[in-house]
């Protein structure tokens, strides 16, 4: 028997199968069952703080508006006119009557349509037995609703419940004068039903609701509740009431059902702000998603056994044959096997992997070389696409100087782009020494300067003394540059900033260029970073993703352009190259 046949017989494959299915598994059962607990908990955490959340923004956005009324109310009851009408009222002539109503009626509206939870507004002028009312004519006499309020002097501005109706009141002069009424009585009436709209917006959970209640005078405002939690729910607030608790979230039983209950108490309502939420609605399906996650891992074991013994049963021997082939062909052995006799997939597997094995000899040595040639050829066709690029603009700024007749800027501008061609023409290879191309982007910066004067300023650091022999791809950090004026600053009109620093991290050259131009948005940066990683071979490719692609050629798949925002709101591009290409003394 050789050596790989008692192996065979005495480390059998299916219990290793088995076991191997099990160990990976277990921990993962395990560890489902702990995060279903946790997410159990988490969900209860989570919709404790949401509903308490909630109670608290609409607390104060009640209490917000409750404010704002008692502010209108404080200022309109010292009105003028009020004081006018009510005092010498029965001695105006007919059209000083006529315009100080209407006046009056103008301000009643105003205070009406201040606020959308405000139903009707009226002034009670007892010194003349009338109404004037923001909804309804002036009335002959005081109006029904004057009993809701007459003879009130609410502490800290309560609110007045009388026949389903909130009213909040101010006399004049207040207090009264003994033993007199007030000369009139400023009465806003809230609506109950935008109260009620207002509450039923707060949960959006099936049986859920939310009610406002005083405890004190006993009245409640509730959206659409159910019947059967009303009751407890008002109980269990009064006894959070008697024991002075102002806010919370309690667990509270009703029936069958169990309901998270939040409440905050609002002093200036004088009144509890609840919501509450059935916990069968949150957790229900998270007590059905942990059974069925315990017959899921019975019939998982089940399926591991079974399927490790088929497996054991078919496979097992031809692929310890070819796993043993590829192996030797890993190791250089790239010699035939013998297929086995059944015209199965193993068969069909086998005979192709002979004639896998003597194509590969002579593929190897082409397909290495093919690759070397793409990527050379590549790298040619995105250089050359770059160069058209800035030539188009160069031009545009020439012309644009020479059209305001600038003439030493011309002459500057000249100087700079004979240089600029002087690099760019002087050597036909495809790559630079660092330094030059560092010097080759100072002079593109000159050629700006003159373009934009002094809208930009620019700071350029100084490229260490080791990085400067550096080779790189032509032309990487100028497209830079130029995305940076074209797209970022050129609309600007001053204090535009341009920054290129260095710096040497893990054994890559980072160079940074950031502006502060104010164009970015987060939608077209995250454009430009899914392009950067989506890369298309077939896409013409300029700018930042000619750069990225060319230094990813040159330097591999761990260097390249990284875009973010910077510090100024602009944006910020890296470049990485890698240490390995240093030469000469580099880090």
């Amino acid at each position: 028997m050789k050596p790989w046949q008692r192996f065979a017989v005495h480390y059998t494959i299916f219990p290793k199968l088995v076991v191997a299915f099990l160990l990976v598994l277990a921990p993962l059962y395990l560890l489902a069952l702990v995060m279903n607990k946790q997410d159990e908990t988490s969900v209860g955490e989570e919709l404790s703080n949401s509903l308490e959340s909630r109670v608290i923004f609409y607390a104060n956005t009640l209490e917000n508006e409750k404010d704002h009324i008692l502010a209108l109310q404080r200022e309109y009851v010292n009105d003028k006119d009020l004081r006018q009408i009510s005092f010498v009222g029965g001695i105006l002539a007919p059209y000083s009557w006529s315009d100080t109503v209407l006046n009056i009626q103008n301000k009643l509206q105003l205070i009406r349509s201040s606020s959308v939870y405000i139903e009707n507004v009226s002034a009670h002028i007892l010194t003349i037995g009338r109404t004037i009312s923001s909804n309804l004519p002036l009335s002959d006499s005081i109006a029904e609703d004057y009993a809701a309020v007459k003879g009130k002097r609410p502490d800290n501005a309560e609110f007045i419940y009388w026949q389903d109706r909130l009213y909040l009141s101010l006399a004049f002069p207040d207090p009264p004068l003994p033993g007199r009424d007030p000369a009139y009585v400023l009465a806003i009436e809230l609506s109950v039903d935008k109260l009620k709209q207002t509450l039923a917006q707060m949960t959006n959970y099936r049986n859920a609701s939310a009610i406002l209640m005083n405890p004190s005078q006993g009245w409640t405002i509730a959206g659409d509740t159910d019947a059967a939690a009303f009751e407890p729910i008002s109980r269990l607030l009064q006894r959070e009431y008697d024991e002075r608790r102002t806010e919370g979230v309690v667990s509270e039983t009703i029936g069958n059902d169990s309901y998270l209950v939040a409440f905050r108490y609002l002093p200036s309502f004088g009144s509890f702000l609840s919501v509450y939420v059935p916990k069968q609605q949150v957790f229900g399906k998270l007590d059905t998603n942990r059974q069925l996650f315990w017959l899921l891992s019975a019939i998982s074991l089940l399926v591991v056994v079974v399927y490790s013994y088929w497996i054991f049963r078919l496979i097992h021997r031809p692929l310890n044959v070819l796993v043993r082939s590829f192996r030797r062909v890993e190791d250089g052995q790239m010699e035939p096997v013998q297929a086995p006799r059944g015209h199965d997939e193993f068969y069909y597997l086998f005979n192709h992997f002979n004639a896998m094995v003597d194509k590969l000899k002579v593929l190897i040595h082409q397909v290495y070389e093919q690759k070397i040639r793409a990527q050379s050829s590549e790298l040619k066709q995105l250089q050359s696409q770059i160069n058209p690029h800035f030539l188009y603009n160069t031009y545009f700024i020439l012309y644009r100087l020479a059209k305001v007749q600038d003439h030493d800027g011309v002459m500057r501008f000249s100087q700079h782009l004979g240089q600029y061609f002087q690099f760019i023409t002087r050597s036909a290879a495809d790559e630079v020494p660092l330094g030059e191309e560092i010097r080759h982007s100072r002079t593109y910066v000159e050629i700006q300067h003159i373009r934009f004067s002094n809208r930009i300023q620019v700071d350029f650091a100084e490229l260490p003394e080791v990085w400067q022999l550096t080779p790189v791809p032509r032309l990487i950090v100028q497209p830079v540059l130029e995305n940076a004026y074209k797209y970022g600053l050129e609309g600007k009109l001053e204090d535009g900033r341009i920054t290129i620093r260095f710096r040497e991290q893990e054994g890559h050259l980072i160079i940074t260029v950031e502006d502060n131009g104010e164009e970015l948005d987060e939608e077209r940066l995250q454009e430009l970073n899914l392009q950067l990683i989506e890369f298309c071979a077939d896409r013409e490719t300029t700018g930042l993703l000619n750069v990225h692609r060319r230094l990813q050629l040159m330097f591999g798949e761990t260097c390249g352009v990284s875009l973010s925002r910077g510090e100024w709101g602009g944006m910020k591009v890296e470049l990485a190259i890698a240490a390995a290409q240093v030469e000469n003394g580099g880090i």
